[in-house]
């Protein structure tokens, strides 16, 4: 479990700086760039051991790639055109209920202890989000932020139970593959006349080092390590650690009672997990 908090040590940071810095940037190009750096990262591990990875486990990585990254960040940036920083961390306590669905599809079993974990995990990180701004919805952005949930639900299932090979070796084809998925996103929306500041080059060249490039790749090395209430709970112990950084680092505010109700939620639901025999 302890990279799974690394990663999401990683994820936290990344909300308020997302909003503060790149918000306002073409939401694709962003995307690409973030792939592409990660990417490189991981490309000299994958290339130094094509030679031992089966084929079909790099296809795997690639398509699985296509699906948790790609499709998911083109999704997830699009959102913030249409909705405000709270409502994003709000709208992304669905993906443990994600998780859990697709695990009791692929496993064929179903756990009443798991989804009560998932749905306290839920609920505390709804009352978390709600200590901000109360959110109004604006529809478009809903759809976007659920089909990033689900996609993204949907790769660690997969990553999970179908990468056998060291996660390392192939992460880099992983973002490569969605990196070239979401390019003709990014030229079709301008990507010619994208002209960041400075500060958002640094910023983007984080954004793709630490949350994309370590943390993805974190995550789905725990996530094979853990029993899927675990995985499912664990994907909204970002929201309390992401409003920790907006109101101590990016100067945002929060309601000290909602969140620490909802914190101790979300702590109950992932010790509550742990007790959990896997049940793939």
């Amino acid at each position: 479990m302890i990279y799974l908090f690394f990663a999401t040590l990683c994820f936290s940071f990344s909300f308020g700086l997302i909003k503060s810095q790149v918000a306002t940037l073409p939401p694709d190009s962003v995307v690409v760039l973030r792939l592409l750096i990660a990417g490189i990262i991981f490309l000299p591990l994958f290339i130094k051991n094509f030679r031992n990875i089966p084929q079909k486990q790099f296809k795997y990585a690639g398509l699985i790639g296509v699906l948790q990254y790609g499709i998911m960040y083109v999704c997830f940036l699009r959102a913030f055109k249409y909705l405000q920083g709270n409502e994003i961390v709000l709208l992304t306590a669905s993906t443990p209920m994600f998780v859990i669905i697709l695990s009791s599809i692929f496993s064929k079993k179903n756990d009443l202890r798991c989804f009560l974990y998932v749905i306290m995990a839920i609920a505390g990180a709804i009352i978390v989000a709600l200590g901000t701004t109360p959110p109004k919805f604006l529809f478009k952005g809903v759809i976007f932020m659920e089909m990033s949930n689900l996609t993204f639900a949907f790769g660690q299932i997969l990553w999970k139970r179908y990468v056998t090979v060291n996660s390392s070796q192939v992460m880099g084809i992983s973002y490569l593959s969605a990196c070239f998925f979401a390019l003709p996103f990014a030229l079709f929306n301008g990507f010619v006349n994208f002209n960041p500041t400075i500060l958002q080059w640094m910023s983007i060249f984080y954004l793709g080092v630490v949350p994309t490039g370590i943390g993805f790749w974190l995550w789905n090395k725990g996530a094979k390590k853990v029993n899927d209430a675990v995985l499912a709970v664990m994907n909204n112990l970002k929201i309390p650690l992401g409003i920790i950084m907006a109101f101590s680092i990016f100067n945002e505010s929060t309601n000290i009672v909602h969140f620490s109700i909802g914190a101790m939620l979300i702590l109950i639901a992932i010790v509550g997990s742990l007790s959990l025999k896997e049940k793939n």
